[in-house]
């Protein structure tokens, strides 16, 4: 059972990491690095949407811890090799911090995740963190695992990347709520159906590329449901 600070600051980071900047700043971030200025405003809204998440005025100093050391770990990558292995490490770092703090915080105050209505077996808050960890940073793992098979890189091979972000983010939202619910057989005719259709597809690099993503992206849906509902 995940700890409702631990929870908390799962969200907060998130929602700021993903959903609180986009590709523009990223690149900036990575080509202008300590010259950037969004790389310390991003790091201030990690701390602000952790404080908002965890109301308690003592957490204040924790908040600025994990902006600062945000901060820092953003630093390392700007001048890190880009890649899904950066990604990943990047991600762990912020992770162990975030634990870290759950560990060392002593937070008595009933948080705003633990105010949240249960419905049946499951929690609001978990369903909110599968489903955004199943949208943005899903499209971004998957892009990351997929980026050394090449489909080509004209207009139309965009038009398929962006409708098969689009499709993914649908069919993993969908897969948590069959996981909630017990739905297991649709998922796997959803699976089996979608894989008939990409076969017919006479472009076998083509097919193999998205048959990858849509393994990748069910996957990461199965993770965050059984999430959810365990």
């Amino acid at each position: 059972m995940i700890s409702p600070l631990f929870l908390s600051l799962l969200l907060a980071h998130v929602i700021a990491d993903f959903y609180l900047q986009n590709d523009r700043y990223c690149t900036q971030k990575e080509e202008k690095k300590l010259k950037s200025w969004f790389l310390y405003m991003h790091s201030f809204l990690i701390g602000a949407v952790s404080w908002a998440l965890v109301p308690v005025l003592d957490f204040g100093i924790y908040a600025l811890i994990i902006a600062f050391t945000h901060l820092a770990i953003d630093i390392v990558k700007a001048y890190s090799p880009k890649g899904l292995w950066s990604f990943i490490l990047d991600q762990i770092a912020h992770l162990a911090i975030l634990a870290a703090v759950a560990f060392t915080c002593n937070a008595t105050t009933e948080l705003p995740v633990q105010m949240a209505d249960y419905i049946g077996t499951f929690s609001i808050p978990l369903f909110i963190l599968a489903t955004l960890l199943c949208v943005k940073p899903a499209n971004v793992l998957i892009k990351l695992i997929l980026s050394k098979y090449r489909i080509g890189e004209t207009q139309s091979c965009e038009n398929i990347k962006n409708a098969g972000a689009l499709i993914g983010n649908l069919e993993r939202i969908i897969t948590i709520i069959f996981v909630i619910i017990g739905q297991y057989e649709a998922i796997g005719f959803i699976i089996t159906a979608k894989s008939i259709l990409r076969f017919k597809d006479t472009d076998t690099a083509k097919t193999e590329y998205v048959l990858a993503g849509t393994f990748l992206s069910f996957g990461i849906a199965l993770l965050c449901g059984l999430l959810v509902s365990c």
